[in-house]
């Protein structure tokens, strides 16, 4: 039997070192400051606190129910 390989898009590699500098120039534009105490606990709180409510949203709720089950 004889199969073909599967054609996808090209290999591309990227140097790191250059998108590291990119990201810095566009953060520095964006005037952002990234927190090293930053936890997706506390992420969820912020959100939280400004009325969003993750259940609300369909895939994050079905992934919730897969997770948790009827524990929430």
């Amino acid at each position: 039997m004889i199969t073909r390989p599967k054609t996808g898009p090209p290999v591309r590699l990227a140097n790191k070192e250059e998108l590291n500098r990119l990201m810095d120039g566009i953060e520095q534009r964006r005037c952002f400051v990234p927190d090293p105490e930053a936890t997706i606990e506390k992420l969820r709180e912020m959100l939280r606190a400004e009325g969003v409510r993750p259940e609300d949203n369909a895939l994050t709720r079905e992934l919730l129910q897969m997770r948790y089950g009827d524990e929430l």
